[in-house]
């Protein structure tokens, strides 16, 4: 059965990757962004679909998207909340307005879409949600405090919803590595991040085929898988998990990092 998916963030990176491969397995996308003239040419590229501009950090433009896709499709099967943007920075470099926007964009727009969403999954007898996050969301990490703060509470938000509403609404939460994505604005991660997590960079395809996967089956998933055992070395011994994340950076030659 066709299922009908909501892409928020599809614009571009992982979101575009995403419905390149929910088409390639007959599944229907509903691809939302800001940017209107990107959307056109995806669904011109993929040949199916259906395109909505949203800002998912304004409440109104969440509700009239829901009411428009609800009334001409009846129903949304997956919610994939992929919307999200980072600056890097030392705690103080970056200013409170992009901590605000962050967490507007990072987390507050996946709960906006999700809890509107929500009830009309509830109604139907079920509905899946799945959330890009990011292994910043379970770790901290010098100079992306403020992406790193939006991330915990997506996972946060993730893991509360499934206490909440599993099985009849099943929640994956996706937290990759570094991913080769405009996130970085054509700058070398190798300056940006350490040499042993640089060289783990992962290209938005391969990010997007793990997210559909969580589609079947609802979970957590750290990728790569190196730093899988990394969050579980955290979970373990948090202690010497940060004494050597410590090191890592500490002996990492540090430049200046433009924000």
């Amino acid at each position: 059965m066709t299922r009908k998916v909501l892409i928020t963030g599809a614009s571009s990176g992982i979101g575009k990757e995403i419905a390149r491969e929910l088409v390639a397995r007959g599944d229907f996308p509903l691809l939302v962004a800001r940017n209107e003239r990107s959307l056109h040419h995806l669904r011109e590229e993929l040949g199916t679909g259906e395109v909505f501009t949203c800002d998912v950090t304004r409440q109104q433009e969440v509700e009239n998207l829901t009411d428009q896709i609800i009334q001409r499709h009846q129903q949304v099967d997956v919610l994939i909340n992929n919307a999200g943007f980072g600056r890097f920075g030392g705690a103080l470099q970056i200013p409170l307005s992009d901590y605000q926007a962050m967490m507007e964009t990072n987390y507050l727009g996946a709960v906006r879409m999700t809890l509107t969403l929500l009830p009309h999954m509830l109604e139907r007898g079920g509905g899946r949600v799945v959330n890009i996050a990011s292994v910043a969301g379970l770790s901290g990490s010098p100079n992306l405090a403020a992406y790193v703060a939006s991330k915990f509470a997506l996972v946060g938000f993730s893991e509360s919803l499934h206490l909440e509403y599993a099985p009849v609404i099943q929640v994956g939460v996706l937290c990759p590595g570094p991913v080769q994505t405009p996130f970085f604005c054509d700058r070398d991660p190798s300056r940006l991040f350490p040499p042993l997590i640089a060289r783990q960079l992962l290209d938005a395809n391969t990010v997007a085929r793990h997210a559909l996967k969580l589609i079947d089956r609802p979970r957590m998933r750290v990728i790569p898988h190196s730093l899988s055992w990394a969050m579980r070395l955290r979970r373990w011994a948090p202690g010497l998990f940060l004494q050597l994340n410590r090191l890592l950076y500490g002996t990492w030659k540090k430049q200046d990092i433009e924000v």
